[in-house]
């Protein structure tokens, strides 16, 4: 029926959405295109999306406390942790060879300081994409070690990051465990699991139509005189209103190549002009 679930990228989109909230007078909690890409793990070298191989620990990856977005390698599988908690990490340098390009790092760092460590002075973070990346790695460290992988956050359906609201202190909490997709309530973000049932709003995109009206006009004064065209126009917006067209319709007069919007016909009084919406 629209475009899709409801984004808002400025204050003007939020702006929008608490008006027609209004208009609807709906101040309850709704669904809004906000949700937690949680199949989105990829390996920071090369960007690469994760395969099919896989070492997951039991019941991982588990989200917990809603902010577990990068992962950590162990002996006994990865794990997914919030990537602001300090640990060592392996690095990767594409130009050694064999094991020799997988160098550990003992000082514990935040895994976005690890990769622009690992970047600066050799490649990447370390991948894991078979078995044998995955034993060279356990090979070198003794306990929870960042490497590579990583996944995008909350975002909107249209695939950008998420922005402008401000989530309810202590959300996201994925408190249920599986809390994916986000919700508005008094123009602040929480999340819910995606199978609960709530109103939505929903946004249409503006794809920048133009329509031209012609229109005959009958007058005994100057439909040329600003006073007549703005009175006429402003007549014409509010036809539109009433039809519920208002928002995102720009109506404006066009004129003619020689500037004039308005042209007397010869063969009675009547006037004619041109308008664009």
């Amino acid at each position: 029926m629209h475009t899709d679930l409801a984004i808002m990228k400025s204050d003007e989109d939020m702006v929008r959405l608490q008006n027609e909230a209004q208009r609807q007078q709906f101040s309850s909690s709704a669904w809004i295109g906000l949700y937690n890409d949680l199949n989105s793990w990829r390996w920071s070298l090369g960007n690469e999306a994760l395969g099919s191989m896989t070492n997951w620990h039991a019941e991982e990856p588990n989200n917990n406390y809603g902010h577990e977005e990068c992962g950590v390698v162990s002996v006994g599988g990865w794990w997914d942790v919030s990537c602001r908690l300090a640990y060592p990490f392996v690095c990767f340098d594409d130009s050694e060879t064999g094991n020799q390009r997988y160098i550990y790092i003992s000082n514990s760092m935040t895994w976005h300081e690890a990769q622009v460590y690992c970047r600066q002075y050799h490649t990447d973070l370390a991948s894991a994409r078979d078995t044998n990346e995955n034993l060279v790695i356990e090979g070198l460290i003794s306990g929870w070690t960042w490497f590579g992988l990583f996944r995008d956050s909350w975002k909107w359906v249209d695939q950008t990051n998420f922005s402008t609201i401000s989530w309810m202190p202590g959300e996201p909490d994925n408190a249920l465990g599986n809390e994916s997709c986000g919700y508005l309530n008094n123009s602040q973000a929480f999340d819910a699991p995606c199978l609960d049932l709530k109103p939505f709003f929903c946004y249409s995109a503006i794809t920048g139509k133009e329509q031209i009206v012609r229109l005959k006009v009958q007058a005994n004064q100057d439909v040329n005189d600003p006073a007549v065209k703005m009175t006429i126009l402003e007549q014409i917006k509010q036809k539109v209103k009433n039809h519920g067209m208002a928002e995102n319709i720009i109506v404006k007069w066009r004129k003619q190549p020689d500037g004039i919007v308005f042209h007397k016909k010869k063969e009675n009084t009547t006037t004619v002009g041109k308008g664009e919406l």
